[in-house]
């Protein structure tokens, strides 16, 4: 077996590993969804001379499940396809993957911390998921030039955006007195640094500080992390003391 051949079984291995993790996440998700062991996230739509109010209302497990079954998805793609001709970007599919599970994460997040505002929640899943483009820009740069920091620095950003969105529902909450849950507020934090984590792994990997194979081991570790972080945060909320 030659190096490549080699490196191609460990990338399949790895890959569908993470797939089958990711997959067992959705699941337990789907679980939780389905006994009615998750709570619903209303969404507004109000106009300044009225309006419908809340008018649905989003399954907290049911949107943390899609997100898992997207990253479950991607890497049982990347696993089963690796070292065949015409296999698609490993770069390509965790980009892919990664602008719908970030925005699909801070959307959730920020329903959790008081946004309600259909207009509002669309931008904060529009934003993530455009840096997340950008970060695409910066990490198809050659790496033999040193490329303008610009696509990054732009792209990290309008990242910061929506998580700044958050920060100020949550912090307007605590000063008026009615604040999120404990566990809402916690794993807030928990996942801002999970989000912040695939940017600093490009930007070493761009910079030739860490090379790919590790970086995609980095990669899964942290989306199998966001997702325990939901499981948790689903379960936390689904008990009352959560809400004290």
């Amino acid at each position: 077996m030659t190096i490549a051949e080699s490196a191609a079984a460990q990338s399949r291995l790895t890959q569908t590993v993470a797939g089958g993790a990711n997959l067992v996440i959705a699941l337990a998700l789907i679980t939780l969804s389905v006994l009615n062991a998750s709570p619903l996230l209303p969404v507004a739509l109000t106009f300044r001379l009225g309006g419908p109010g809340i008018f649905a209302s989003v399954d907290l497990a049911a949107a943390a499940a899609i997100v898992m079954a997207v990253a479950a998805a991607a890497r049982l793609v990347v696993g089963l396809t690796a070292g065949r001709p015409g296999a698609p970007s490993i770069i390509g599919v965790r980009m892919i993957e990664l602008s719908q599970t970030a925005a699909i994460t801070v959307f959730l997040v920020a329903q959790l911390n008081g946004v309600i505002e259909a207009g509002t929640l669309i931008l904060v899943y529009a934003m993530a998921a455009g840096a997340v483009g950008i970060l695409w820009m910066h990490s198809r740069a050659p790496r033999e030039s040193r490329p303008s920091p610009w696509p990054y620095s732009l792209g990290a950003a309008l990242a910061v955006v929506p998580w700044g969105i958050v920060a100020l529902y949550q912090v307007t909450a605590l000063v008026t007195a009615v604040p999120a849950a404990p566990i809402v507020r916690v794993l807030t934090i928990v996942l801002l640094l999970l989000a912040a984590l695939p940017w600093l792994i490009e930007r070493l990997v761009h910079r030739e500080r860490l090379d790919r194979m590790r970086a995609e081991t980095a990669h899964i570790a942290v989306q199998v992390a966001n997702g325990v972080a939901l499981v948790v945060l689903t379960v936390g909320l689904a008990r009352p003391s959560a809400l004290l």
